[in-house]
């Protein structure tokens, strides 16, 4: 064989104390970023794992032996199995890796062992973008990346360096290498959606909007303040309580349950209506959640690239929102919509079940007072407003008949009960009827000048077909709690959190007892600037997909990129960029290092006196020339150069370099 390749294998020695110490802490933090997403045994399973790492490091524990460890790892295998039912995905992936990581750092006995570790440690970094891309996140990585370099680092170091000159180094390689990721990022080809959906569990912890809804099912998001959207108007933005975000229309019921309707009719391409306003344009920036639906305003334009319009006047994109997105939306606020079809007017009329007593008697009664269905949709609305019903954030669990015990038993709901019954009395009153569930109002940020509508915005509402009208918006909500509607849903929360019972106020008095103090206003203002941040950080880096790729590309002058040329220019930019970092490194290098320095200037007096240095001459081999001219210099130059030697190639120590420096003032290189 002309040559043998043979496999890197790091020398056999066991790992430095110091390095060791600082490994545990990288690991420390990077599966302590993790404790929410493992199981609390696992959590607490790691730790103490780690811990004996510590002791075994620093008080001379034994390691255990390989029948322990093995047995640990398959006992702990078996219960991730049994919590998660896979080892692969990435909630289990992730649990199992932190396993791993740690068993591995418990057996550590030599470098490969160290450095295998500390590769890990990295992958596991990378695993903390599978469950968020936020801007803190991201910070939270680099943070972790610069400690675990910096360990990395104190093992491979030929000379001991101080913490502080370590964690410098880190952090410039970690600056360094911002450039080249700089370049992959926006010049790497990309495909249509996230790389993080790719695990089947990847939004298995997402919340949000269902194509199905039960008495309670939007409850369910009350408390969450996660953001679902952000909007920008591009005009005059729309009174808070004009605000109804349209995701999903349901006219399929069973007598508790609306659902999506998925029979004839739903493949129709274009819903016409007649504004009644100008349109408004806004664009919203889209929280992933892994269906199709976007929330738009009524009622929007069928105008959007990427989207469609479909039965009900909904959005929905043409796949599945797996990253962030930003849609350019137009809406009218106002509006008539065209007449259903005959088949669409008798499934919007349909009831499934027999009523109850009670309710028949009370449509009875009401049918005998009115005469149109707008004065029967009035009857229905003073009917709520009138009788005790309750809107509260905690209802009562309903087992019965829905609609009667809802409407004379419990009469206290949220507004899925309030939609649902709603649209129960006109449908059983011969009225088309439907629920629409979205999202209603939001909050407006001052500092960034955008809408914020979180999980907790979450809303259900009826729409009534009426001959002269179209599709008619009716939300029952506002007739027992029009603090909802006028106020937001954050204002409910804290109402219930003062002890006041909603609907029981004005919404003027409940706005002056809301009032805030100037801590809270402070807060609050630190908050939106924060997600001010968070906002940009969006739009500028997470919602960078194949069209602001296209857009950027063509910006540089790349009018129709392939990926050979995107690769080809990512190679050449990459290449350029390290042989500017090289260069720089070189020349910073050579002019700041001190020892260098010092010894420039003892050639430059050499070369005064005629006996100038060659660039290709090394130290040795200069001190001996310069002898062998002048023997005279003999003893101060053979000092000076193996000082030099000393300093430069083995140890540095300031003191010695005080007595270099001294050495090389004091030479004199004077003619004979």
């Amino acid at each position: 064989m002309l040559f043998k390749v043979r496999s890197f294998r790091p020398p056999d020695r066991y790992p430095d104390r110091v390095a060791c110490n600082w490994m545990l802490v990288s690991a420390t933090i990077t599966i302590g970023f993790h404790y929410q997403h493992l199981p609390i045994w696992l959590t607490g399973l790691v730790a103490c794992l780690l811990l004996w790492r510590y002791f075994i490091e620093n008080h001379a524990w034994r390691i255990p032996s390989r029948l322990v460890r093995w047995a640990l790892l398959l006992v702990a295998a078996i219960l991730i199995f049994r919590h998660y039912g896979t080892l692969f995905g990435r909630d289990a992936g992730v649990a199992y890796l932190a396993l791993l990581i740690t068993l591995k750092i418990l057996e550590i006995r030599t470098l490969r062992d160290y450095l295998l570790s500390i590769f890990l440690i990295y992958l596991l970094i990378l695993g903390a973008l599978l469950f968020s891309q936020t801007l803190l996140t991201g910070m939270f990585t680099g943070f972790v990346v610069i400690v675990t370099t910096h360990a990395l680092i104190l093992l491979n170091r030929p000379q001991p360096l101080v913490q502080a000159q370590t964690l410098r180094l880190a952090g410039v390689l970690f600056v360094q290498a911002l450039p080249v990721f700089l370049v992959l990022y926006l010049l790497f080809p990309r495909i249509q959606g996230s790389l993080w959906g790719l695990p089947q569990d990847a939004f298995s912890g997402r919340t949000g909007m269902s194509e199905v809804v039960s008495p309670g099912s939007i409850n369910s998001l009350h408390n969450d303040d996660t953001v679902a959207f952000r909007v920008e108007f591009h005009s005059q933005r729309p009174a808070l309580s004009g605000l109804y975000w349209r995701a999903f229309v349901l006219s399929d019921t069973d007598g508790r349950t609306w659902r999506r309707h998925r029979g004839p009719g739903d493949g129709r391409k274009n819903w016409f209506y007649e504004p009644k306003s100008q349109a408004t344009p806004y664009t919203i920036l889209l929280q992933p959640h892994d269906q199709y639906w976007i929330p738009a305003l009524d009622l929007p334009l069928p105008d959007t690239p990427q989207t469609r319009l479909i039965e009900g006047y909904a959005v929905e994109s043409t796949s599945p929102v797996r990253g962030l997105h930003r849609y350019d939306l137009r809406s009218h606020l106002h509006y008539t919509t065209a007449t259903p079809t005959p088949h669409e007017l008798l499934h919007n009329r349909f009831w499934p079940n027999p009523i109850s007593a009670r309710v028949k008697t009370l449509l009875e009664m009401w049918q005998t007072q009115t005469t149109t269905p707008k004065q029967l949709i009035q009857m229905v609305l003073a009917y709520f407003n009138q009788q005790p019903f309750r809107y509260t954030l905690s209802p009562p669990l309903l087992t019965g008949d829905p609609l009667d015990e809802f409407l004379f038993v419990a009469r206290a709901g949220y507004c899925e009960h309030y939609a649902s019954a709603f649209a129960s009395l006109m449908r059983l009153s011969n009225v088309p009827a439907r629920v629409v569930v979205g999202y209603q109002g939001g909050e407006w940020n001052v500092s960034g000048n955008y809408l914020i509508v979180r999980q907790s915005d979450a809303h259900a509402w009826a729409e009534v077909w009426l001959r002269e009208e179209g599709w008619v918006r009716v939300d029952p909500t506002a007739a027992v709690a029009p603090e909802r509607i006028e106020l937001g849903a954050n204002a409910l929360r804290q109402l219930s959190a003062e002890g006041v019972d909603i609907g029981s106020m004005s919404v003027d008095d409940a706005a002056r007892l809301l009032a805030l103090s100037w801590v809270h206003k402070l807060w609050r203002g630190v908050s939106w600037r924060w997600d001010a941040i968070n906002s940009r950080w969006n739009r500028w880096v997470m919602a960078y997909g194949p069209k602001a790729q296209l857009q950027f590309l063509k910006l540089v002058g790349i009018k129709a990129p392939t990926w050979l040329s995107l690769v080809t220019t990512m190679a050449l930019v990459i290449a350029l960029i390290l042989l500017l970092i090289s260069a720089l490194w070189m020349y910073t290098r050579q002019n700041l290092d001190p020892v260098a320095k010092v010894y420039a200037s003892f050639c430059h007096k050499l070369k005064k006196a005629g006996l100038e240095r060659s660039p290709t001459e090394g130290p040795m081999d200069y001190c001996r020339r310069i002898i062998n001219v002048r023997s005279d210099w003999g003893d101060a130059i053979a000092k000076i150069t193996a000082a030099y030697i000393e300093l430069r190639y083995n140890r540095f120590n300031q003191s010695e370099l005080a007595h270099f420096r001294k050495m090389v003032a004091s030479f004199k290189a004077t003619n004979r």
